[in-house]
């Protein structure tokens, strides 16, 4: 996936395309938004070559940042805000508490996890380097902990620009944030809409499905993803019936072969022609759900 450089898209905003390499953890998509108080930045990446072009889009708009908003906890969507925050003091972070409970929980057993790999040299050469920054993100968790909870659905001005913040519960995430913006009838979903595949890791499968329905019934025309091209709202109805028909596969008795199969197909376009690392991501998410490993994450 391409990586794109502060391209505007109109009303004020700028995206930074996120990247899914080969051999590499992802980048989450990133967004420059700026209005009469300054600029803010929607979801700040993983590596570092990411936040450098976030650097330099704020710089090429001429605009001191005064806000992050994050959408989830993930660490492709947070490990910027260190950085970001060391260059631009006075920034303030906006986000759900989930984080909280991701840090002794899915964090601190994926740290512990990767640290057992790490020593027992099970860690592909290339991944290390990844792996290991990770670990010293996470080693900083209190850093990414918002200054500004929003844990239920707001409208709100940030660098007053008027936005309508939306919480999905028990989605991707405990709590998910996305953004309206109704002046341009924009949605800014993170990973409720994610390719090559729905990253199912920390996912209620029905809660997501639920966050969907919220997002198509919002007015929005257009839907800018937390991985991917954006998306016209005919695209995002595919979309959404492509991750529909999967989930159900997946619940039913057939093969997860077929399951991934069904995904391919439904998001073709996405996807493109070289498809063997969908495919095998696909199947590994179809045995989460069917093996109710992600019912937990539905739990009141």
């Amino acid at each position: 996936m391409p990586r794109t450089y502060a391209h505007g898209i109109g009303g004020g905003t700028f995206l930074i395309g996120g990247g899914f390499d080969p051999d590499r953890s992802p980048d989450g998509n990133s967004l420059i938004l700026y209005g009469p108080e300054g600029a803010f930045v929607i979801d700040t990446g993983r590596h570092a070559e990411h936040l450098t072009l976030i650097k330099q889009g704020l710089s090429g708009i001429g605009m001191t940042p005064v806000a992050i908003v994050n959408t989830h906890w993930h660490l492709d969507h947070v490990s910027g805000n260190p950085g970001l925050k060391a260059a631009f003091p006075d920034i303030k972070v906006y986000g759900t508490s989930a984080i909280d409970g991701a840090l002794t929980g899915f964090l601190a057993e994926s740290a512990e996890a990767s640290r057992r790999a790490l020593a027992e040299g099970s860690v592909p050469v290339g991944a290390a380097a990844d792996i290991e920054a990770d670990l010293a993100t996470i080693a900083r968790g209190a850093e990414l902990r918002p200054d500004i909870v929003i844990d239920e659905s707001r409208d709100m001005a940030i660098a007053g620009r008027p936005l309508s913040l939306r919480v999905a519960h028990r989605a991707v995430t405990e709590r998910d944030l996305w953004i309206y913006d109704a002046a341009e009838k924009r949605a800014i979903v993170g990973d409720l809409v994610t390719v090559p595949v729905p990253f199912l890791d920390t996912a209620c499968p029905e809660g997501w499905l639920k966050a969907l329905d919220e997002v198509a019934a919002s007015g929005a025309e257009q839907v800018v993803p937390g991985h991917g091209p954006i998306m016209d709202i005919a695209a995002f109805d595919n979309w959404k019936t492509a991750f529909a028909d999967f989930i159900a596969c997946a619940r039913g008795p057939g093969a997860l072969e077929a399951c991934s199969a069904g995904w391919l197909k439904g998001a073709a376009r996405w996807i493109g022609p070289d498809t063997s690392r969908a495919e095998a991501i696909a199947v590994y998410y179809g045995e989460l759900i069917r093996s109710g490993k992600l019912d937990g994450y539905c739990s009141a």
